[in-house]
């Protein structure tokens, strides 16, 4: 199974000189596997633009597994080309929230928000919404567990032969129970993809806001006995030198840590 970053930014996308090398893109992950070549997207920020224009011209399945609903994880859907090529069949899974319905995909598209209606798509999406739990996406088996997060969020776990990848971006540590059931969820993976937003000194100042500092995470990951932490959800403002100065400090708790980069790509 093979993991890429295709954005690894969390907000807004955060394009400056001194920031690029990390990447300037809102959360999109690419899982492959090699064997059977099965794809899987894990949210659609804007990093799913750049996705959409190397995937080729030959039609296929695409299915795409959002965490919520948030503006940095589904503003890179209109942009997607294989919903304007003819023969693909692309597809939305996404969590069961409250006052979210099979329709709301449909409301991105619409006027004033953008000018291709969704009825106009070359290849429209099917919607799922999905329940926590285990799934099937795309030829992946899924673990589905629920985040602690303004208006709720999932987390995923993608089983592979050789190991598993946990995908826990807006999460915010507090909740006993809901953290007690994620550190169980996590146990052994070969990786686990983490929220980092925040430093520990900035948390006091953000509480309530649905995110975690790279201490938390890097301590969560020891606790898990974690193969890999990746740090993501990058806060817009985080400079190359902040981050890799975060990936260091972090690197002092749980060794095996590495902040994402959007490009980047590892194999389970």
């Amino acid at each position: 199974m093979q993991v890429r970053f295709w954005g690894v930014r969390g907000s807004v996308p955060w394009a400056t000189p001194d920031s690029i090398g990390y990447g300037c893109n809102t959360p999109c992950v690419e899982i492959r596997d090699e064997h059977t070549g099965a794809l899987l997207v894990l949210d659609a920020g804007s990093g799913i633009v750049g996705l959409g224009h190397v995937l080729g011209s030959r039609p296929r399945s695409v299915p795409i597994l959002l965490t919520h609903y948030h503006w940095d994880h589904t503003q890179g859907l209109p942009f997607f080309s294989p919903f304007f090529q003819p023969g693909w069949t692309p597809s939305v899974w996404a969590p069961v929230l409250r006052g979210v319905s099979l329709e709301w995909v449909q409301t991105i598209f619409g006027s004033p928000y953008f000018p291709v209606p969704f009825d106009h798509l070359p290849s429209r999406p099917s919607v799922t919404l999905v329940r926590p739990g285990l799934i099937e996406v795309g030829g992946f088996q899924v673990s589905v567990q629920p985040l602690n997060h303004p208006g709720g969020a999932f987390a995923y776990r993608i089983h592979g032969t050789t190991g598993d990848v946990v995908y826990a971006t807006d999460h915010e540590f507090g909740n006993m129970e809901i953290d007690e059931q994620l550190t169980a969820f996590c146990g052994n993976a070969s990786a686990i993809i983490s929220d980092a937003h925040f430093t520990p000194e900035e948390m006091p100042r953000h509480q309530g806001w649905g995110h975690a500092s790279w201490r938390q995470v890097a301590e969560f990951a020891s606790s898990c006995r974690a193969g890999h932490l990746w740090l993501f959800h990058h806060k817009p403002g985080r400079t190359d030198g902040d981050l890799a100065a975060i990936e260091s400090d972090a690197c002092r708790i749980f060794r095996a840590t590495s902040a994402a980069k959007e490009g980047v790509a590892f194999e389970i």
